[in-house]
């Protein structure tokens, strides 16, 4: 097979993850990948470092005189059979330009916000041969928004094990933390849905009653840090650590004795699959899409969304139990083990758009 993927975003999160990990696993299955994203994006340099054939192109809505040409080209030239499309703005164009050529389409939809019911909206979902959707909660939700749930086919996000193996060593060393100091920590990126900010709010008195360290992993710069950090009194601030963008993120969960995923609109969640995977015991918003695989008391703990004073409580229990977080932690990552590998991921992909292609 011949696979276009396209992508809009210019930053990293789980939707580029995917689009990356698929792109590389398919390629060594022997079939040719090829990735349409914006110049300086992410997902183009660790692409082009995987050694992907990356076209770049200025993936906004004003330039789709310009892209959807392109990727005609590009489809015709490299004789694509399929085309995946991950964001709005290259949905549009590599949608079309499918379209227009007579190949194959797939839209993937990772997020878990509406979509709209106008025509158009209903014309981009309506013209995919499938729409591949990482939850059944983004699945009713869009099966809510008119889109045909017939065409939904329900494939996870992944999570490499052998990168995020639990045997790696930690930062403690490099950040001069003693062993005896427990982390709490989260390392998704910081938009408002992913409610770092109730985790701030909740870390005053979690500190109060069990001292420890705040670690975050992902891009924050001023004044936004500034800004989270304002809901920390002053006298627990220097035990809040912004560590930035890792490259390490494994590395940085072996470091986390405890993950706090506060998120309150979630696909599926990445950044928590990755924290299972390195056993790490989680306390997690307890929203639906969560509910799908985490149990609670056996691989995770649930607190109150938006509920700074119930996510405190749940952590300070957790922080107290030692055997209890070693628990949680080994059932983490037979979860992964068992719903949510790199080749469960790619043997579902790779069927699915082949039954696509040779479907008459």
């Amino acid at each position: 097979m011949v696979i276009l993927q396209t992508e809009t975003l210019r930053g990293w999160g789980g939707q580029q993850n995917r689009v990356l990990m698929e792109s590389v696993g398919l390629s060594e299955r022997g079939h040719k990948v090829l990735i349409a994203c914006r110049p300086g994006s992410v997902l183009s340099e660790k692409a082009k470092q995987s050694g992907i054939k990356v076209y770049e192109m200025n993936m906004v809505k004003k330039a789709h005189l310009q892209n959807i040409p392109k990727l005609i080209s590009i489809i015709r030239d490299e004789k694509v059979d399929l085309v995946s499309t991950h964001s709005s703005v290259d949905s549009w164009a590599g949608g079309l330009a499918a379209k227009f050529t007579g190949r194959k389409l797939i839209r993937f939809r990772q997020n878990l916000y509406a979509i709209g019911r106008d025509p158009l909206t209903r014309l981009i979902y309506g013209a995919a041969d499938r729409i591949i959707v990482s939850s059944g909660a983004i699945r009713d939700l869009l099966t809510e928004c008119g889109a045909n749930r017939k065409k939904m086919v329900i494939i996870p996000e992944t999570v490499d094990l052998d990168r995020f193996e639990p045997g790696i060593r930690g930062l403690r060393e490099e950040l001069n933390i003693p062993d005896d100091v427990l982390i709490i920590g989260n390392t998704s990126t910081f938009t408002e849905v992913k409610g770092q900010i109730y985790f701030l709010q909740a870390f005053n008195r979690i500190n109060k009653e069990f001292p420890c360290i705040l670690m975050f992993a992902g891009d924050l710069k001023e004044p936004f840090r500034s800004q989270h950090l304002s809901h920390v009194n002053e006298e627990f601030r220097d035990k809040v650590i912004f560590l930035g963008h890792r490259d390490d993120i494994p590395n940085v969960l072996k470091t986390i004795d405890l993950y706090v995923f506060p998120s309150y609109c979630e696909g599926l969640g990445t950044a928590l699959l990755e924290s299972l995977a390195m056993e790490r015991p989680v306390a997690v918003s307890d929203i639906p899409t969560f509910r799908e695989y985490i149990e609670d008391g056996k691989n995770g703990v649930f607190f109150k969304v938006k509920n700074p004073e119930d996510l405190a409580e749940k952590v300070i229990a957790l922080l107290k139990d030692g055997e209890n977080r070693k628990m949680l932690g080994k059932n983490a990552r037979v979860t992964i083990e068992k719903g949510f590998s790199i080749q469960r991921m790619l043997d579902l992909t790779e069927a699915l758009y082949q039954e696509v292609i040779h479907a008459a």
